[in-house]
């Protein structure tokens, strides 16, 4: 059979060569068009659920959130894993489906489950689903910030939320802009309880009044004659003053207005986190694409957009770009390409000594753009991306798809030399034809075991078979490329490209550097083996023995450590550490930092964004470090430990260094930002700390994990008030009327000082 497909391809040489010619224009236009990821998508089918709950301690929302929206989910169908997070007045629910399944009719079946659960939470709790997203879609970290602190930090979230961020969301493939710091902008009616007692009123008549102040209403229609006439009530307004002047009561003939009990000024909302940029309060603005978009041409949008808009910004305003997943995708393709011109300037090398021929040499090369070209149509017929796993595969197979080309170019080689010292020499397709037969079997045989290496990579389960099957996959279909072009291509570019050397001309069938290789060889090695078969064999077992009992000792990890051009240091704090004291130590530790020259970019991230998935704690602090690419500074693993060896100086904090994308993997595989997490599960908290605690001193004797930490937010600092309901039915007070007292007493916000 392969020896009728090659007689085939000689036969029909013109078809062949066509064929090829329009695989590799199609393969390099399929290579600029099939979409470039960091990494395989290694998120199962999850739909998130984000509910927002002001005011709620993490118990409250565990116990009035988190559980019935939970209870709603359970049996949900292709249900695979249900995790949740309770922090301050918030919840989350990641409800995991099992690979396979279409995430849009999972959503469909979460939401239909959340009617259900709605019914039972607390009022004015409504949850919703965050856009579909996957875990390594965060494309770009821009940070918005005032080089010369002429803007107030709400001013540049006010230009972010409505100037930058809907810009950025009209480009397709953008999934969802999530902006942090700064502080959404409102405007506050702060009450002086003094003020309100002096002229009885209460905060249900402020709260009413606050209402009423600011708002438009409709009045129906008119009709006048033969014209409708709309007719509106228009009250909304954004001046202070207005709103100060808006009326709660008449009290004796005389109007009491908001200015009289409460101050009205601009403020922020009650903020969870806080950023900065480059040591300047700041925005930071996470870019989440779309699954299935390229993630190199979206980010060329984002930036263009990003570029076109820095004229438009307020003046001293700038926004700077401080993560690009994309620069780790240009790394990656970087080094497939460093390994195919390594590839091919050994093939060069290595033809040219041996086989003295620069036509053999032509015909060689051709065998990797047809075998790669044939691999990305491939690629888009079965709807593969192209990632650093795939690209991986394809530098692995380089080695092994040229080898096919040399076996089978050198021995059609050999046998044209051959032909042509015979006295009445073959035809030369006669020849070629069967110079390829000989060699089918070889190239079949080193292509089947190849392939058999791979095939238990595609068995593979979970995230590790999402991980690791690209590369088996790009591999296999290299390999099994590189075999039919072999057998094909091969032989007819032989056959058009090949002269057949003069009798006079080649004395010998083997050039001057193989004669003398194989003379060294038949001496040395091979002879010594040969003749002594039983020495060779032992020494060989006797080097095999010490080899098997270092593979215990060696480190095994879950994936190699990646060389990504960013780092993110994570700094945390104790517990219950407030937004303001974690800005002071936030501060100290980004100013070691900045002692590292290497250092170009820092965003700071303190807490987290508003409606946002990523759950840091308000004691935590990530740094977002980007460094000089100007290639004239120290090897990164040393800024890396220079980094790590200032920010230890930082007293009461623990800090941990990794790479974005190591991070995201991480919360990942255990749920945290972290490779390693022991969860403690128990109704008690109390006794859930104290064997936290137990756990944390254990691993610190560890080697490698110094830098445990215990993850306990429910057991923050609270200052409890608990009613004792004989007192107050004695005095003919409810809880409900305690907590609008209490209310008052601290200015009617979620948030005072005491």
């Amino acid at each position: 059979m392969l020896n009728h497909l090659i007689r085939w391809s000689l036969r029909n040489r013109a078809i062949v060569l066509l064929a090829s010619l329009i695989i590799l224009v199609l393969g390099f236009q399929t290579g600029r068009e099939l979409p470039i990821e960091v990494l395989p998508d290694l998120t199962k089918p999850t739909v998130t659920i984000l509910t927002e709950s002001p005011g709620l301690a993490p118990e409250e929302v565990e116990a009035l959130v988190t559980q019935p929206i939970e209870h709603a989910l359970m049996g949900v169908n292709g249900l695979s894993r249900l995790r949740s997070t309770s922090d301050i007045a918030l919840s989350l629910v990641f409800v995991e489906f099992q690979w396979g399944t279409d995430i849009y009719q999972a959503r469909q079946f979460v939401q239909e489950r959340l009617q259900v659960a709605r019914e039972s939470l607390p009022d004015g709790v409504q949850p919703y689903l965050t856009p579909v997203a996957s875990l390594m879609g965060e494309v770009l970290l821009i940070g918005v910030n005032s080089a010369d602190g002429s803007r107030a930090a709400m001013d540049l979230r006010t230009v972010a939320d409505w100037t930058i961020r809907p810009r950025l969301q009209a480009i397709p493939g953008v999934a969802e802009v999530l902006n942090m710091g700064g502080g959404v902008k409102q405007v506050q009616i702060q009450p002086e309880p003094w003020r309100m007692q002096a002229n009885e009123v209460t905060l249900d008549e402020l709260e009413k009044a606050a209402r009423h102040a600011a708002s438009n209403t409709t009045g129906g229609f008119i009709d006048n004659g033969p014209q409708e006439i709309m007719v509106r009530n228009l009250a909304m307004t954004v001046e202070l003053d207005d709103i100060a002047r808006s009326i709660i009561k008449m009290s004796n003939g005389r109007p009491i207005a908001i200015s009289d009990v409460a101050n009205v000024c601009w403020g922020t909302e009650p903020k969870r986190g806080e950023a900065a940029v480059n040591g300047s309060p700041g925005v930071i603005m996470s870019v989440v694409k779309s699954p299935g978009f390229d993630t190199i041409a979206l980010t060329e949008s984002i930036e263009a957009a990003i570029n076109g808009l820095q004229a438009s910004l307020p003046q001293g305003m700038e926004a700077t770009v401080l993560f690009r997943q994309r620069d780790f995708i240009d790394s990656a393709i970087g080094n497939l390409k460093k390994a195919i011109i390594e590839g091919a300037v050994m093939v060069v090398i290595v033809l040219l000594l041996f086989l003295m021929s620069l036509r053999t040499t032509f015909i060689t090369l051709m065998a990797m753009p047809l075998s790669f070209a044939t691999t990305l149509l491939t690629f888009q017929a079965f709807g593969f991306s192209v990632n650093s796993m795939t690209l991986g595969g394809l530098a692995v197979a380089i080695g092994m798809v040229v080898d096919d080309a040399i076996v089978d170019v050198e021995n059609v080689f050999r046998r044209l030399r051959g032909n042509a010292r015979l006295k009445e020499p073959l035809p030369k397709l006669e020849v070629i034809a069967h110079a390829s037969g000989e060699v089918r079997n070889s190239i079949l045989y080193a292509t089947i075991l190849i392939v058999l290496v791979f095939i238990p990579l595609l068995g593979l389960s979970g995230v590790e078979g999402r991980l690791f099957a690209p590369i088996a996959i790009a591999t296999i279909i290299s390999m099994i490329a590189s075999f039919v072009v072999s057998l094909t291509a091969i032989p007819v570019l032989c056959l058009w490209v090949l002269q057949v050397p003069s009798t006079e001309n080649t004395p010998h069938a083997d050039g001057r550097l193989v004669r003398l290789l194989k003379s060294m060889l038949s001496k040395t090695i091979l002879g010594l083996s040969l003749r002594q078969p039983i020495i060779v064999i032992a020494t060989a077992s006797l080097l095999l023995v010490p080899s098997l009992m270092l593979f215990p000792k060696m480190s095994r990890d879950f994936l190699p450590a990646f060389h990504e051009e960013t780092a993110v240091v994570t700094t945390g704090a104790a517990p219950g550490t407030s937004l303001a004291e974690m800005e002071i130590i936030s501060k100290a530790v980004e100013h070691q930092i900045r002692q590292v020259p290497e250092v170009h970019h820092i965003g700071r991230r303190i807490g987290r964004a508003e409606r946002s998935d990523h759950v840091v704690p308000l004691n935590n602090v990530e740094f977002d470090i980007d460094f000089k690419k100007d290639g004239n500074g120290r090897p990164l693993k040393v800024v890396l430990d220079d980094i790590r060896d200032r920010i230890r100086t930082v007293p009461g904090t623990f800090s941990i260094i990794s790479g974005p994308l190591s991070h995201r993997i991480s919360h990942l595989l255990s749920g945290v930002t972290s490779p390693v997490a022991v969860k403690i599960f128990g109704p008690d908290l109390a006794t859930i700390a104290r064997i936290g605690e137990q756990v944390r001193k254990v691993c610190k004797t560890i080697p490698g994990l110094e830098d445990a930490k215990p993850d306990l937010q429910a057991l923050i600092p609270q200052l409890r008030i608990e009613v004792d309901r004989e007192r107050a039915l004695a005095r003919g007070v409810s809880p409900g009327q305690l907590n609008a007292q209490l209310s008052t007493l601290l200015g009617g916000s979620t948030v005072a000082q005491l």
